[in-house]
C-alpha cells in the first residue's frame, strides 16, 4: 500500500465483557436502530411477528424464545448499539476489515439495458471495465489482505491466511502445500434467466445487470492466488456451479489464467468443465424437516467436496426472502438439487418473521464444507442493490454521498463480516429515499444471533450440520451493531469491549 493512499483506523483494546452482564444486555433489548427511521407499521408489524399477538400459524414457528434478545417491550431498542454477543474469530479476533475506494467505480454508470424499441441505445454495464477500474481493484483486494492479517507484506498476509486457517481445522501451523485445491465461490443468479446457450449475456434483459460478484474482483483473487501465493493454476475452480460463468468474464479471465477450471452447469463447453455431485448427503438440516419439510439433507457438488479450501466470494446485497444475501446464503447454490427452494421456508419468510426461530443459514456456516473449508470471507461491495437480481443502487449515507458502495470487505470471522455488511444494508435501505422494507423487516439478523451464541438457539433446535449429532460450538464468531452511521464504531474501535473492531482503509485513486 502506498504512504499516504490510505487512512487507517486506530483501535485501542478493551477490556472483556463480564459473562453475567453480558446475557443481561441481551435479555433486556435486541438492538437499537440508530438512525430511528422505521416506521411505526414496521413496528406494529414486527409486534405481531414477535408472539404478542396469539399465533394463527400451526406448526411453523419453534417453541422457545421468540425474541431472546428482549425484555418485555420488544419493539423498543430495536438494534441497540455496541452490544456485542458471541466470541470473535481471526488472527485478531472480530476485525472486519473495510477497503473504501470510490474511484474503483464510475459514478456515470447508468446500468441500462439495450430497449428493443430503441436499437441505437447504448449499452452500459457496472461489470464493464469502463465502469470498474481494474487496477484499483487489485489494490484494494491487497490492502484488504495486509489489513485482515495485520502484516504488511502482501507475502507475509498469504502465509498468515493459510497457517492460521490450516491451524483452526487442526493440520498445524502448516503453510499453503502445492497441489491443494482451491474453490473459488462466486455469485451468478442471474444467469439462469440472464444467459443464451453459448454462455452470452442477453443486453436487453435487466436480470443480466443484476448485481453480483464483480468480474474484477474475481480476476484480483486469481492474480493472488497464482502470482503471490503460488497456486498453480490447474488446482483453481471458478464458478457457481449450480449456474455458469458469462462469456465476457470467462474471456477477461481466460487471458491471463487459460488453465484455471472454469465451471459450468451447461456442461463440458466452451473451455469449461461440469461438476459432479457428492455420492451422499454432506449437509444436514437441523429442524429434521419440521421446517423445511422436502429438505432434510443435501448432496453438494463435488468440486467443494474435492477442495481442500473455499473462498466464498458474494456480493453484499438484499434478498425478498432472507432480507439480506451474503456469505451464508451463497450457499444455496452449493447444495447440488437443480433449485434451492426448498430451503426457502428456513429463511426470515413473511410467516417466520421475527426473532427465534430456526434459521437454514447457521446450519451452513456450521457446517463442515460450506464453513469449515472456508479460508477467509470476502464481500464484493464494489456495487450492491436491494435484491438477489436488483441492479446496483447508489449509496446515500456517509461516505458514499450518492456514489456506488465501491467497497470490499474481509474478515476472518463469518458472523463479524455479515453483522458489518448488515449494518451498512439495514441504514441505507431504511432511508426515506429508498426505504426496502424486506432488508429492514424483524428477524433478518436472527441467523447471526443464534450463529454467535448458542443460548439464543430456539427451543428444540440443536444445530448440527454434519449429520454426526454433534451440536455446533457455543459462537461461530461475534454480534453486534455499531454505534451510528456517521461513526460506524463498534465496541472493539470504541475500547468498551471484545466484540467487532472495523478497521477502515480508505484509499483515493
Amino acid at each position: 500500500m502506498q504512504k499516504g493512499k490510505a487512512v487507517i483506523s486506530k483501535t485501542k483494546k478493551g477490556n472483556a465483557s463480564v459473562q453475567g452482564a453480558e446475557k443481561i444486555n441481551r435479555r433486556k433489548a435486541v438492538k437499537t436502530l440508530v438512525l430511528a427511521p422505521v416506521e411505526l407499521s414496521l413496528l406494529l408489524s414486527g409486534i405481531k411477528s414477535w408472539g404478542i399477538e396469539p399465533e394463527s400459524d400451526t406448526g411453523t414457528r419453534l417453541p422457545g424464545n421468540n425474541f431472546p434478545f428482549a425484555g418485555n417491550n420488544k419493539a423498543d431498542n430495536l438494534y441497540l448499539p455496541n452490544q456485542p454477543i458471541g466470541k470473535g474469530q481471526g488472527l485478531i479476533p472480530g476485525r472486519v476489515s473495510w477497503i473504501w475506494n470510490p474511484s474503483a467505480t464510475n459514478p456515470d454508470c447508468i446500468n441500462k439495458p439495450v430497449s428493443g424499441e430503441i436499437t441505437a441505445e447504448k449499452y452500459d454495464a457496472w461489470f464493464m471495465d469502463r465502469n470498474t477500474n481494474q487496477e484499483i481493484v487489485d489494490k484494494m483486494l491487497a490492502a484488504g489482505l495486509c489489513s485482515m492479517t495485520g502484516k504488511e507484506k502482501i507475502t507475509d498476509a498469504w502465509d498468515a491466511v493459510f497457517r492460521y486457517h490450516n491451524q483452526k481445522r487442526g493440520k498445524g501451523n502448516v503453510p499453503y502445500v502445492k497441489g491443494e485445491k482451491i474453490y473459488l465461490k462466486l455469485n451468478r443468479t442471474s444467469a439462469s434467466g440472464g444467459m443464451d446457450s453459448e454462455y452470452n449475456r442477453l443486453p436487453d434483459k435487466p436480470v443480466a445487470l443484476a448485481s453480483e460478484t464483480s468480474p474484477q474482483i474475481v480476476l484480483s483473487m486469481l492474480r493472488q492466488l497464482v502470482n503471490v501465493a503460488g497456486v498453480q493454476q490447474e488446482d483453481i475452480y471458478v464458478g457457481d456451479a449450480m449456474r455458469n460463468i458469462y462469456q465476457d468474464e470467462y474471456v477477461k479471465y481466460y487471458a491471463e489464467f487459460p488453465r484455471v477450471n472454469y465451471l459450468s452447469s451447461f456442461g463440458p463447453t466452451r473451455g469449461r468443465v461440469q461438476c459432479s455431485e457428492s455420492t451422499k448427503d454432506l449437509i444436514y438440516y437441523s429442524d429434521n424437516k419440521s421446517v423445511m419439510t422436502g429438505a432434510g439433507s443435501d448432496k453438494i457438488y463435488s468440486v467443494l467436496q474435492d477442495a481442500e479450501y473455499m473462498i466464498n466470494l458474494p456480493a453484499m446485497k438484499g434478498h425478498g426472502i432472507a432480507g439480506i444475501t451474503l456469505c451464508a446464503k451463497n450457499h444455496f447454490g452449493t447444495q447440488s438439487r437443480r433449485s434451492a427452494a426448498h430451503l426457502h421456508p428456513g429463511l426470515n419468510s413473511n410467516d417466520r418473521r421475527g426473532y427465534g426461530y430456526y434459521r437454514v443459514l447457521v446450519d451452513l456456516m456450521g457446517n463442515k464444507f460450506t464453513g469449515d473449508k472456508n479460508l477467509f470471507y470476502i464481500l464484493d461491495a464494489l456495487w450492491s442493490g436491494t435484491d438477489w437480481n436488483g441492479i446496483p443502487v447508489k449509496f446515500l449515507m456517509p461516505p458514499f454521498n450518492n456514489h456506488w458502495s465501491s467497497s470490499l470487505f474481509l474478515s476472518f470471522d463469518p458472523v463479524a463480516i455479515e453483522s458489518v455488511a448488515y449494518d451498512f444494508l439495514r441504514t441505507e435501505f431504511s432511508r426515506p429515499e429508498h426505504t426496502i422494507q424486506h432488508i429492514i423487516a424483524p428477524g433478518v439478523d436472527d441467523y447471526l444471533h443464534q450463529a454467535a451464541d448458542s443460548g439464543n438457539w430456539p427451543t428444540g433446535i440443536v444445530y448440527a450440520p454434519n449429520g454426526d449429532g454433534i451440536p455446533l460450538p457455543k459462537s461461530l464468531g461475534v454480534h453486534e451493531h455499531w454505534n451510528n452511521e456517521a461513526d460506524k464504531q463498534y465496541s472493539k474501535n470504541l475500547g468498551t469491549g471484545e466484540g467487532i473492531e472495523l478497521v477502515k482503509v480508505f484509499q483515493k485513486g
